[in-house]
């Protein structure tokens, strides 16, 4: 009996709708609706044209629960930035139909399977010795943020877009007009590395910023250097919390190269407020409430699908 009910369980854990349903659960049925409603207002909009070279790209990754959200996150960085730069798109875990929605709203944008990605990424990092970098790829989804949007690319600069982001006004300094001499990455809300200021210090001889997020940032891409990272990876402390281990090794390359943090107009914060001069608001989290009860709705309020509308 108790084998049948865990072959059920196990079953059930793999199908999308189920997964869908205990998430509305957890999330609560009304809020649920209400985000639905919100968010889905997006896919009415047109598309949006993007370059197909360029000197900066932005490169995003995403999956199955945060895809139109990422529609809401590039329609309005492009829009408000008023530039064409290159799109990528890296599949994180998008359901069937997902991918070509995106590309539906996103035509010239070049979207990256898993398994392109995972060929071409084990490829390079095994040709260059760097079996701890490859290792650790195959840990966590979130690591294609750190090696593949920049092995991938050709381009001077990368600038990485979460998918919990949403722009409200120009956002300048993610438009580098020469070559960055300093990597620029959002302020987090709080203390993300999974080791200590001191213990970073100590070990690896460098103190970065304590409070970067990696969700929002303009990267020079040679600035990424991943036989340094290799070197890093032999440290166990480094996965005491898988989740931050990724945006650690971002601090600690870019502290080398150069790094800077985004003014306060770019925001990360799990709860409510938006000021004036507020550029964008990051809502991390899995549900993201605020995501769509305030940022998305301060769009709708101020006739941004319209905007798009008439593009």
């Amino acid at each position: 009996m108790v084998v049948g009910v865990n072959r059920v369980r196990s079953w059930l854990r793999k199908q999308r709708r189920w997964l869908e349903f205990q998430e509305a659960n957890r999330e609560g049925w009304l809020r649920a609706w209400k985000r639905r409603r919100i968010q889905h207002r997006i896919l009415e909009t047109a598309p949006i044209a993007t370059a197909s070279t360029g000197s900066v790209e932005v490169r995003v990754l995403t999956w199955r629960r945060d895809w139109i959200n990422l529609i809401w996150a590039l329609k309005t960085f492009y829009h408000f930035a008023g530039i064409d730069y290159p799109l990528y798109i890296h599949d994180g875990g998008l359901a069937p139909g997902q991918a070509a929605q995106l590309q539906k709203h996103f035509p010239q944008a070049t979207l990256i399977a898993t398994s392109a990605a995972d060929e071409q990424v084990a490829v390079e990092l095994q040709r260059r010795g760097l079996t701890r970098c490859w290792a650790y790829r195959q840990r966590n989804v979130s690591t294609r943020k750190l090696f593949d949007f920049y092995l991938l690319s050709k381009a001077a600069h990368v600038i990485s877009i979460d998918s919990d982001i949403v722009f409200f006004q120009r956002p300048h300094e993610l438009m580098p007009a020469e070559a960055l001499r300093k990597n620029r990455y959002n302020k987090d809300c709080a203390y993300w590395y999974s080791m200590s200021l001191d213990e970073l210090e100590a070990t690896f001889g460098i103190r970065p910023p304590p409070q970067v997020n990696s969700g929002l940032a303009l990267v020079r891409r040679e600035s990424m250097n991943f036989e340094l990272m290799n070197e890093w990876l032999a440290n166990a402390k480094l996965f005491e919390d898988a989740w931050v281990t990724e945006q650690t090794l971002h601090a600690l390359c870019s502290t080398v190269y150069g790094i800077e943090l985004l003014p306060d107009s770019y925001c990360v914060a799990t709860t409510p407020g938006l000021k004036p001069d507020m550029v964008c608001k990051h809502y991390p989290g899995f549900f993201r409430y605020y995501l769509y009860t305030e940022g998305m709705k301060h769009l709708l309020n101020n006739r941004f699908l319209d905007d798009l509308r008439r593009l």
